[in-house]
């Protein structure tokens, strides 16, 4: 190929360059072509062939399918029957049907344009369409004589073909915001029915009433923008109007059956179903109330089950672990199938949160039982305990015998009725501490108990009418004092104190050291939660604070500086 021959190539190219670009400008060049071959007339030879070019041109500006699509051999036929199909019906009245379905089309495309500047070219090009169907097509198929016929025929060669022009030249929309290749079908269908119905409205005017063409046109548009007006109050949600566009969406999408209604019943079944596999059941046997629907056969992980009967048509639905396999009378449509997909998906949700209350309920089970044992061991250490204080004042050489044998006597016993406490827990882990017992003698064997420790018991005010839960308070002694000899350990000459008084009516246990303060962010989790120490996982105190709040006390750190440290247990405040 010689270079001028490359030049012009190019020449040639430029042109259609300019044209598809953008879209616009190829649909006003498609129906300038058409309104061309309309002023030609479509009996003749140059009309039908202009009309076959605009043909062309739409098909290349169409939105439906895609330019890298590739056409086989079949589509081929199918294309240049569907073509010579058109050219031989070719009249007056078919290229107005025609124009209505230009019109719907053109029109679908403008309610998926995001920005008003990209919606205005498809909005001039419905405006000429409907301006060509009752200008130039529908009065030459009315059997009347349509007295504005010049006047129609003035505008059809001055303002029309400027009209068309105007789409052509018309700046494209902003590439972040065009959204080409797409079409609202429902949008095509309704305006298509609108002009449909408005043409067939004038064609009645003018037989049944005898109305002039333009008269009867006017009364048509006027009858149809009235019924739209009334359609569209009715229609719109926000409007005060009786709202039919949800009532018809629900009713449609739900296939017979309102989804809301479908919900509902399966959440009423979630209550009484107790798994996840009873409440999969008995939702998919309310599927059945659906049209179409025969049968089916659901599989979860817990297991599966059947419903209905077996028919030729099977559809299988899996969400989120749950597999539903439909069998149906007919293939369904796609919204039908997307409706099937949402329901599964609810129930799939349904059945995971049944089957996360299983879990959450086996965990509470084992939560309890985790604390009655861990409040038994705490039990038995504190026993442990007293028996070891026990034992090494037994194994001291400068022991007084009868003094041993006098602490044993008082200790024993004690020690005796807090086992059968212990083994009473064990027995009923709901039931309460135990007795209140004289606060007076409680203190006396709590002071004999812990004599070898060097701990100081101090009474601060009169006891003497006092009683206290023995458990409660031997669990949360036994325990303080415990933590106060680890922290002897570690700070040799550590002086601790125990304090029995009264405060409004009910009995006050301190426990107080003069060592160093807990750090802040220990001491605001104490018995709040089991914490790490330096000898433990505070899971003592822990429960302890937790029994002592289920006898009606509370256990807390009343003192927390450097030379006062101290714990108090005293009665919860009412309310």
């Amino acid at each position: 190929m010689t270079t001028n021959d490359v030049g012009m190539a190019s020449g040639f190219r430029a042109p259609w360059r300019w044209f598809s670009r953008v879209p616009n400008r190829l649909l006003g060049a498609s129906l300038l072509v058409l309104h061309l071959g309309m002023l030609q007339g479509i009996d003749s030879l140059v009309g039908r062939t202009l009309v076959l070019a605009h043909l062309g041109l739409f098909l290349i500006w169409q939105p439906v399918v895609r330019g890298a699509h590739r056409l086989v051999s079949r589509d081929l036929l199918v294309m240049v029957a569907v073509i010579a199909l058109f050219l031989l019906a070719m009249s007056w009245g078919a290229l107005g049907i025609w124009l209505m379905v230009l019109a719907g089309v053109i029109g679908g495309g403008a309610f998926v344009e995001i920005g008003a500047r990209g919606r205005l070219p498809y909005q001039l090009a419905v405006a000429y369409l409907v301006c060509s169907l009752f200008m130039m097509v529908l009065p030459r198929v009315v059997p009347v004589e349509v007295a504005e016929r010049p006047l129609f025929d003035v505008l059809a060669l001055t303002v029309l073909p400027a009209l068309t022009l105007v789409v052509m030249l018309q700046p494209s929309a902003p590439e972040s915001v065009r959204r080409a290749g797409a079409i609202d079908f429902l949008s095509t269908i309704l305006l298509f029915v609108a002009l449909a119905i408005s043409t067939l409205g004038g064609f009645a005017f003018m037989w049944l009433m005898h109305l002039p063409y333009l008269v009867a046109l006017v009364t048509a548009l006027f009858s149809m923008a009235v019924v739209l007006l009334v359609l569209a109050w009715a229609w719109h949600p926000s409007a005060s109007g009786p709202q039919l566009g949800m009532v018809f969406a629900r009713r449609v999408l739900s296939v017979g059956l309102s989804f809301e209604e479908w919900l509902h019943e399966v959440a009423s079944v979630s209550v009484s179903a107790d798994t996840p596999e009873a409440l999969a059941d008995q939702a998919c046997q309310r599927m059945l109330r659906i049209p179409g629907v025969c049968g089916g056969h659901w599989r979860l992980a817990e297991g599966e089950g059947s419903f209905g009967e077996v028919a030729a048509v099977a559809r299988q639905l899996t969400q989120e672990g749950l597999t539903v396999t439909l069998y149906l009378r007919r293939a369904p449509s796609p919204a039908l199938s997307w409706h099937f997909s949402l329901m599964v998906r609810m129930l799939a949700e349904f059945c995971r949160e049944k089957r996360h209350s299983q879990q959450l309920e086996t965990l509470s089970y084992l939560r309890a039982i985790h604390e009655t044992g861990a409040r038994l061991t705490h039990d038995i250490k504190n026993l442990l305990q007293s028996l070891n204080t026990l034992c090494y004042t037994a194994a001291r050489p400068e022991v007084d015998e009868a003094a041993l044998r006098a602490l044993v006597s008082r200790q024993l016993p004690v020690i005796t009725r807090r086992l059968a406490q212990t083994l009473e827990k064990l027995r009923h882990p709901e039931g309460s501490p135990g007795e209140a017992m004289p606060a007076s003698v409680w203190w006396q064997e709590c002071a004999a108990r812990h004599a070898s420790t060097g701990i100081r018991f101090e009474l601060s005010g009169d006891i003497s009418a006092l009683e206290v839960p023995p458990g409660v308070f031997n669990s949360v002694l036994d325990n303080l004092i415990q933590n106060a000899l680890d922290k002897r350990l570690l700070l040799p000459g550590l002086d601790v104190v125990v304090q029995l008084g009264e405060q409004d009516g009910g009995a006050t246990l301190t426990v107080g050291d003069d060592g160093a303060a807990l750090p802040d962010a220990l001491a605001g989790q104490l018995m709040r939660a089991p914490v790490a120490s330096q000898s433990g996982l505070g899971m003592g105190l822990y429960q302890a604070a937790r029994l002592a709040e289920e006898a009606g006390y509370e256990l807390g750190l009343s003192s927390n500086l450097d030379g006062r440290v101290q714990f108090c247990l005293r009665q919860a405040a009412a309310g």
